[in-house]
């Protein structure tokens, strides 16, 4: 892990530098350092013996609230998919022979989803109550994975934070899949770190994670983040080759059997699969965009071979490259573009430039706060790894495939359970600070 520390060391410099380049944003950094100042006064005076109660209850209404007052449009993917779930309620299935869920199928899973909700309810505002009772379970688990890897301090102050995240606050409200999808992951990570490392537990993670893939394909990242952690730390080599066969047979059935039913029935040809992964990488590396969508691209819609070609020859423009990493860098890890939420028409432009300052500058800290306690880390508990490779590994893939300030929202929590490692090391000498002084 030498090497790892030694890389995000570095990491600190460049994000110093990107946020020093980044221009000024003074209400955001008052904010900021409020907030910090507010969560540690109460997490230091207020002793409370079932925090989680407390925490379950601040997270649901502040989400429930937001998506309550906030009208957030539903727009691109998600818009597709709502409309598509509407029509499969009213008995409606053209939309399986629409070019785009033949292309993608795996958006599929998330039709179905929202489908069987509104089966019941047939109301828009219960999928995004649904949102705020999954992004509710993520808060729960950041507060407890991060008790876990440091203490109880720490994990209260990093959940509250967490909790005033205006971005992932804001994402509640546009009917995604990232929520249930990211819930399911972190259940599963937190059982595979800290209970027995077993083949029922294995078995557990690997179900949660296939399901979680099904919902949003990202869970691929945690397992390959599993396999490489094993690897590094089991000593047992065959009771790992064991683990990864198994987790890796679970997850492959979990992901594919479904697509399997679906073909043998004749809902589709291709089931949850993806006709077309080379999308993402020709979107990623469009310099022009910065790896964010284009409507240019789309003439290489029909053709793969064409398609392949032009990611090639994007990835032979060596001198583009740089420039093209550092802009998706900043759009996507440091919020450089929100995109659809600054163009909110509810409130005026100055409080929402207000926001927007808030939410760059308190993501930059958290980031910083991350990266120092990941450097600073001496102990023997090894469970933080975990977080370090995955954020590594969702880094790299974020430099070729297509970006947008809305794919930060899984990272963010491995960021933020990093950073309960910082905020661990600053209580510390904080309260050292205060007690040299009282004396």
């Amino acid at each position: 892990m030498n090497f790892l520390k030694k890389v995000l060391g570095i990491s600190i410099l460049i994000i110093l530098g990107l946020i020093i380049g980044c221009g000024s944003f003074e209400n955001g950094i008052l904010l900021t350092l409020l907030s910090f100042v507010i969560i540690y006064l109460f997490v230091k005076k207020v002793n409370i013996k079932r925090f989680y109660i407390l925490l379950i209850i601040i997270s649901l209404v502040t989400k429930i609230t937001f998506v309550l007052i906030v009208d957030t449009p539903i727009l691109d993917d998600y818009y597709i998919m709502w409309e598509a779930a509407t029509n499969l309620i009213n008995g409606n299935k053209s939309f399986l022979n629409d070019y785009y869920f033949i292309t993608w199928g795996y958006q599929l899973f998330h039709v179905f989803y929202e489908a069987l909700v509104l089966k019941v309810i047939n109301n828009i505002i219960v999928l995004k109550i649904l949102n705020c009772i999954y992004s509710t379970v993520i808060t729960l688990l950041i507060y407890k994975i991060s008790a876990k890897l440091t203490n109880e301090s720490s994990g209260r102050i990093v959940s509250l934070l967490y909790v005033i995240s205006l971005y992932p606050l804001y994402l509640n409200s546009v009917l995604g899949n990232q929520q249930l999808s990211l819930m399911l992951t972190l259940i599963g990570v937190y059982l595979f770190l800290f209970k027995k490392t077993n083949l029922k537990n294995i078995i557990f993670f690997a179900l949660l994670l296939g399901i979680s893939h099904l919902e949003r394909p990202e869970a691929i990242i945690y397992i390959l983040t599993a396999i490489i952690y094993l690897i590094l730390n089991n000593k047992k080599k065959i009771d790992t080759f064991k683990y990864i066969i198994v987790m890796l047979l679970i997850f492959m059935f979990v992901i594919k059997f479904p697509s399997y039913i679906m073909i043998k029935s004749g809902v589709n040809e291709i089931g949850f699969a993806n006709k077309n992964p080379e999308w993402k990488f020709l979107l990623g590396l469009n310099y022009d965009t910065f790896g964010k969508y284009s409507l240019d691209d789309e003439v290489f819609f029909d053709n793969k071979y064409d398609e392949i070609n032009e990611i090639k020859r994007r990835i032979k423009r060596v001198d583009k490259l740089p420039n093209l990493m550092y802009q998706k860098i900043k759009l996507i890890w440091l919020y450089n573009d929100l995109g659809n939420a600054i163009n909110n028409k509810q409130f005026s432009n100055n409080f929402m430039n207000l926001a927007i300052n808030y939410v760059k500058v308190m993501n930059y800290v958290i980031i910083v706060i991350a990266l120092f306690g990941v450097y600073k880390r001496k102990d023997k508990l090894i469970q933080y790894e975990f977080f370090i490779i995955n954020l590594i590994l969702y880094f790299g893939v974020y430099l070729f495939i297509e970006v947008s300030t809305r794919y930060y929202f899984n990272p963010n929590v491995t960021v933020m359970i990093l950073s309960s490692l910082g905020i661990s090391i600053l209580l510390e000498k904080t309260n050292k600070f205060f007690n040299r002084s009282l004396k």
